[in-house]
């Protein structure tokens, strides 16, 4: 009889890895997240409008400048790391680090995983929460 391996144990489990999130460089972190969020990037959705166009981007600020809307964001607008602090792939680290953690991590893990203080660590898992899709307030509405 042939037992499976654990799905942690797999190659598919090994893709998103930590080591490879803290080399990258602040523009490959840009360029992730485009490519995560847009694909090719070609063409980019206002987060104000909700116009898929090819709007002009603004090299210096790593900004879009839409055509129709004249609105100007960047690459985490309409995100749940919308005006961040930290350099992105810091979240890139974040994200890494939540999802390989198989039972989950606390804020203070993180906060020191990521050399960050413990409340932009607890920020950061409460974002992480809300990404994945948990009812953070939700309450029970039976009674026991």
């Amino acid at each position: 009889m042939m037992c499976k391996q654990h799905f942690m144990l797999s190659a598919k489990a090994r893709t998103l890895s930590v080591h490879q999130m803290f080399e990258l460089t602040e523009q490959q972190s840009f360029g992730t997240i485009k490519e995560v969020r847009w694909g090719s990037g070609a063409a980019v959705t206002c987060p104000i409008c909700c116009v898929v166009d090819k709007h002009y981007f603004i090299h210096v600020r790593r900004r879009w400048r839409r055509k129709d809307c004249n609105h100007t964001s960047s690459v985490t607008s309409g995100m749940v790391f919308a005006f961040h602090k930290l350099p992105l792939r810091i979240y890139l680290a974040a994200i890494a680090i939540y999802t390989n953690a198989v039972k989950g991590i606390s804020a203070l893990q993180l906060g020191q995983d990521l050399g960050v203080q413990y409340k932009t660590a607890f920020v950061l898992v409460f974002r992480q929460k809300a990404l994945a899709g948990c009812n953070l307030w939700a309450r029970s509405t039976t009674r026991s």
